[in-house]
């Protein structure tokens, strides 16, 4: 009996920074059933060294365009027959198509949020152009979020018939315990300070300063915000200008589910997103969401079922809302609850790994 061949993948992105994208390629990568056997193209970083070793990894350059990359992608993807090359976001898109040019692979593309809103009018003119030309050469488009791909027809940016919506998706996690009793004593008459979480890059994109500056806003409640990245320093030096006493720079952290665990709220003050993969971990443990209300961030949370939309840079919006959730735990429970069961059947790990699968299934139909 002739054994069938497994499908090889080779998954490429332009950076392993802690963030959405690498995560999902590795989740991904990690998930797939005994059909795939998968390959990573990526520059080097001690991040997600532990899915790598010599036979499954050829490295980049990171976040740049170099045609000795795309020569050795070329020569990586002939000696190890590859079928599907799936690119994780924008960079990693140009060096897959343009590898592909010479190849001629079937060829996935996942977006990862569309990033327009952090660049210049001539910047985002390029960016259109190269995507309505070499974004022709995909065999799928997947989009991570029904509201990444309005907006992606919005901008006039190609979209073809092949495309697809595919959520996000994290493990499920087990339910977090609400804490107890926020009420101190009766004599004290205070409430002891509700904890709100952030976990994200250090990246103009997620607009921390508008953490901190909802912070100021209400002093009896302490924030936390999870991760790291360029804009660091710059922070740091606003939360001191800002002379903010309730917001904690925690930094780089591998184990995030503690602090969810011991969260009330989770916010996202992002400018955009695909689907947030933090989120959707937050949602996972039963935290109720406040969020901006902006692409992959609205189509995560039901407003007013699982948190609550505010409009970007109506930050005394996002302070009502997460006032009227720390001091009423009937409400914190009620959202968690519904949180955590809107993860579950939207945005779980196995349901994302089942659809990709049905997808390189399915551009492989004729595979022998």
């Amino acid at each position: 009996m002739r054994l069938k061949k497994k499908i090889r993948i080779l998954m490429i992105s332009s950076n392993l920074n802690i963030g959405g994208g690498p995560k999902q390629m590795f989740m991904l990568g990690e998930n797939l059933d005994n059909n795939f056997e998968i390959y990573y193209s990526a520059p080097k970083s001690d991040n997600f060294a532990r899915f790598l070793n010599s036979k499954n990894y050829i490295s980049i350059s990171e976040r740049q365009i170099n045609p000795k990359d795309i020569f050795t992608l070329i020569k990586f993807s002939k000696k190890n027959n590859i079928d599907i090359i799936h690119a994780h976001g924008k960079g990693a898109g140009v060096i897959a198509r343009l590898t592909n040019i010479f190849i001629k692979k079937k060829l996935i593309y996942t977006f990862h949020g569309i990033h327009v809103e952090c660049h210049n009018f001539f910047i985002n003119l390029v960016y259109l152009f190269y995507e309505n030309l070499l974004g022709r050469i995909d065999t799928y488009k997947i989009f991570v979020s029904e509201s990444e791909k309005k907006y992606a027809k919005e901008l006039n940016i190609f979209t073809g018939d092949k495309n697809i919506v595919i959520n996000n998706g994290v493990l499920n996690k087990t339910y977090k315990e609400n804490k107890k009793n926020k009420k101190q004593t009766i004599e004290a008459n205070l409430i002891s300070k509700i904890t709100v979480v952030s976990i994200c890059r250090f990246v103009k994109q997620k607009n921390i300063k508008d953490i901190i500056r909802i912070a100021k806003k209400i002093p009896e409640i302490d924030f936390e915000i999870i991760g790291y990245g360029k804009l660091w320093h710059e922070i740091n030096q606003y939360l001191i200008k800002m002379q903010v006493k309730n917001v904690y720079l925690i930094g780089l952290k591998k184990n995030v589910f503690k602090y969810l665990y011991s969260a009330d709220i989770y916010l996202s003050t992002s400018l955009y997103e695909g689907m947030p993969l933090s989120t959707l971990e937050a949602m996972s443990v039963g935290l109720p969401i406040v969020a901006s209300n902006v692409v992959g961030n609205s189509d995560t949370i039901q407003n007013g079922v699982t948190g609550y939309l505010y409009d970007l840079n109506n930050l005394d919006m996002a302070v009502e809302y997460i006032k009227k959730i720390a001091f009423d735990k009937q409400e914190r429970i009620r959202m968690g609850n519904n949180s955590f069961k809107r993860q579950r059947e939207f945005f779980s790990e196995s349901k994302m790994v089942e659809k990709y699968q049905n997808l390189f299934n399915k551009v492989v139909r004729n595979f022998d």
